[in-house]
This record gives structure tokens, C-alpha cells and sequence, in this order.
């Protein structure tokens, strides 16, 4: 399995009804050299070259995975990865990852409408799209500043008739290499401290229990569904109640 940190440039310009993603860049952590390409579709396509699992990290997996989502279901025609038990009177629910037949795709969206993850699986391979926001919740501009990356987030005029296929600048070239650029240095910094949870607050938990130690972690924090409660226990309470 390939990590990738990941951006997707999206159409913004006057009268559009419709939006796309005109530029698609991914770099891997163990490299420095970006792609970038000019569709989804050549995306997925590069990475099916690559003949191995891949993880995806995007900065606001909302707003870029609502374009993925698009993409699988709508262009591509993939299934949801649901198991339907409504005759035995139990809602649909995703499939686990690894029971997923291939142009299926299962998502972890929360009631609140937060996004965690989308998996799918094309050609044999998994791929998985993970929200960096969660674990490093900040700007990139902020995160370049604050972990001293060598890449820092510049500026480009979003605005513009833009489509997938389209030229794309040496100026919004260097744009988009550098916004995917700092978030790998972040994300290495991160996994590099062990800190490769999904979350930050999950992190945080994990760095507790090492701190803690596991027999005071088990004092302090039993697993209170594996003590066994004394039948008689509140029996006596519970009659004097009766009794008044």
C-alpha cells in the first residue's frame, strides 16, 4: 500500500451551472516529485498502473470527496457497498472493506455531515480517501507556517474558465505541486511521532494510554462490561422504597 498526500482544483468562473475538478495532484510521502493531472479519471487511471492498495489524504475530504463520490457513482457507475437484510427487518449497512467486490464503494459520513473516509475498490485494488482535516485541523497555510515546512502554501486567482483538460499554467503548476508539497511534509512529520491515527482527538487518546501505562489505564479505565454485578445487589434499597 502507497500513501499520497492529495488536491483537487475545482471550476470556479461567472455563468457556470455546472463544476468540475479541472487539475488532480498526488504525491507520495516517500517522494518529491508531484503529479498532477487533469481529471479524475486520469487519476484513478494512474493509479491502477501503480498495481498496488493506496491511501489518499485530502485537505477537507468534504468538499473533495463530494467530487470523488460524484465521479465513482454518477460517471464510472459504481455500487454502493450495501448488504440488504430489510426482509429480516434491518436497515441497509456497508460492507467491511475487505468484503467489497470490485466498482463498489462504502463512505464513513457522519449524521452531522462530517466526512471521514471514502474506500472503493477498482480493478482488484483498494483504494482509500482519508480527510487530513481530522487529524491536522488547520489551514495549509497555517501548517506550513507552524511545522517550518520547506514548501509554503502560495496564492493563485481561483477565478477562471477552466475545465478538465484544460493547459494548465506553470503558475498554477507550481500552485498545486506546492499545495500537495506541504501537506506530505506535515503528514511524514506526523506519522514519523506515531501519530497516524484517523483523527487528532484519536491521537491524543493513544498518546494518553502510553503516558498512562496499561495497568493504570485498566485501574483507572476498566472495561465495566466484563465486571460481573452481584444479583443482589440494590435489592435491599429497592424494598425499603416499597416499604415507605
Amino acid at each position: 500500500m502507497k500513501t499520497y498526500s492529495a488536491d483537487l482544483e475545482t471550476t470556479v468562473y461567472e455563468g457556470q451551472t455546472s463544476t468540475e475538478a479541472w487539475a488532480s495532484a498526488l504525491v507520495a510521502l516517500d517522494s518529491d516529485e508531484p503529479l498532477v493531472f487533469h481529471s479524475l479519471r486520469d487519476t484513478l487511471d494512474y493509479l491502477n498502473t501503480q498495481d498496488e492498495d493506496a491511501v489518499l489524504y485530502y485537505h477537507n475530504l468534504k468538499f473533495d470527496g463530494n467530487f470523488w463520490l460524484s465521479f465513482l457513482l454518477n460517471d464510472m457507475h459504481f455500487k454502493q457497498g450495501l448488504i440488504d437484510n430489510h426482509s429480516k427487518g434491518v436497515d441497509p449497512y456497508f460492507k467491511d472493506k475487505d468484503d467489497l467486490k470490485n466498482n463498489e464503494v462504502i463512505y464513513l459520513i457522519s449524521s452531522m455531515g462530517q466526512w471521514y473516509t471514502i474506500t472503493f475498490k477498482y480493478r482488484g485494488h483498494f483504494y482509500t480517501l482519508k480527510d487530513s482535516l481530522k487529524l491536522l485541523p488547520f489551514t495549509l497555510r497555517k501548517i506550513g507556517k507552524d511545522f517550518h515546512t520547506e514548501h509554503q502554501k502560495l496564492d493563485m486567482d481561483y477565478e477562471g474558465y477552466r475545465y478538465a483538460g484544460c493547459e494548465i499554467t506553470p503558475q498554477e503548476m507550481e500552485y498545486i505541486k506546492n499545495d500537495v508539497l506541504v501537506l506530505k511534509e506535515a503528514l511524514n512529520i506526523m506519522f514519523n511521532e506515531g501519530h497516524d491515527k484517523l483523527t487528532i482527538g484519536a491521537c491524543c487518546l493513544s498518546e494518553y494510554k502510553k503516558f498512562l501505562g496499561k495497568e493504570d489505564w485498566e485501574i483507572f479505565f476498566p472495561k465495566l462490561h466484563e465486571i460481573e454485578i452481584d444479583e443482589n445487589l440494590g435489592k435491599g434499597v429497592i424494598t425499603s422504597i416499597f416499604e415507605r
